[in-house]
């Protein structure tokens, strides 16, 4: 076993494998599940998911530890190695994404998702994504709503997650999909964008920024109804979810002063500085995604309550 001057197990060790079997149970394979469905995911977040499911926090951790090092078959689960640049690494909470025996073990299951999230944007990217999809899913479990997965939405549609824009040689795939039925109350579905806050807006014209060009791309989908007619969903708002609220409040009053008209109230902005430039792997489930507030051009709204 690698360790450390301490005798500490090295997080970042390479794979150990053992020389039992490994036998999946259905809260594993739940937790596979969620990983395909919204990407590299960290451990106390995969605990929420299927903590109806298991005893406590440790019996999780042995398991990842175990699909983590695999058997003579090898892996289930992989730890992405740009988990351990951040500064306080050895003290946040583990990472786990799927080894190709995962999906394989899906596939031929028949659940693997059809629709997997973009797998060629940077870790923090994809880790910020994730955190966001499966926050929605648990807490609107919790609000007593029904979280509606884009594997779902997509399925039912038979179409792509990317969606060709009026102009021919022009597209947009927003970073997630879902949508969430109210009982009672009928349903929303929302686009979602995750933004590191990596680019300047501070610029009279939005349409000048890669996000000023998405505002325009989401106003060109809105204005035709193309989220009907391609996604087959009776509505859309577009979410963003940024790492500073000063960023967002930019953005925000860049869309003021372009021309989206009546559309202007289906953006709404949240600002989560846990992955912003010196990041790291959030303490809770985001919650507030759900519970809290968004901004919009005028006031706040919530998207938890119909």
């Amino acid at each position: 076993m690698s360790t450390d001057a301490l005798s500490r197990r090295l997080r970042h060790a390479a794979p150990q494998p053992s020389d039992v079997r490994l036998l999946l149970t259905d809260a594993d394979l739940r937790i596979f599940e969620a990983i395909d469905r919204h990407g590299p995911l960290p451990t106390h977040y995969l605990y929420e998911l299927t903590r109806h499911l298991r005893s406590n926090l440790a019996n999780l951790k042995y398991r990842l530890t175990h699909f983590y090092n695999g058997d003579a078959n090898g892996p289930y689960l992989i730890r992405p190695p740009r988990q351990f640049a951040a500064f306080d690494a050895r003290y946040q909470h583990l990472v786990y994404d799927l080894a190709p025996r995962a999906r394989t073990l899906l596939a031929e299951r028949g659940t693997l998702t059809r629709h997997p999230v973009r797998r060629t944007d940077p870790f923090l990217h994809q880790l910020m994504q994730a955190c966001v999809g499966i926050s929605c899913e648990i807490t609107a479990g919790k609000c007593g709503l029904r979280y509606i997965s884009r594997g779902e939405i997509l399925t039912r549609s038979g179409a792509t997650l990317t969606i060709p824009l009026p102009s021919a040689d022009r597209t947009l795939t927003p970073d997630d999909l879902f949508g969430l039925e109210y009982p009672g109350h009928g349903f929303r579905f929302f686009a979602v964008e995750v933004d590191r806050s990596t680019e300047s807006i501070e610029r009279s014209n939005i349409g000048q920024t890669s996000y000023g060009r998405k505002v325009a791309s989401y106003l060109s989908i809105l204005r035709s109804g193309l989220y009907r007619t391609h996604w087959g969903i009776p509505n859309l708002t577009v979410l963003t979810v940024t790492t500073n609220g000063t960023h967002a409040a930019n953005i925000l009053s860049n869309i003021r002063r372009s021309e989206t008209g009546q559309f202007a109230e289906r953006f709404l902005f949240q600002a989560e500085p846990t992955f912003g430039v010196n990041w790291r792997v959030p303490r809770d489930v985001l919650s507030q995604l759900l519970t809290g507030e968004w901004m919009t051009v005028s006031a706040t709204r919530s998207i938890g309550e119909a």
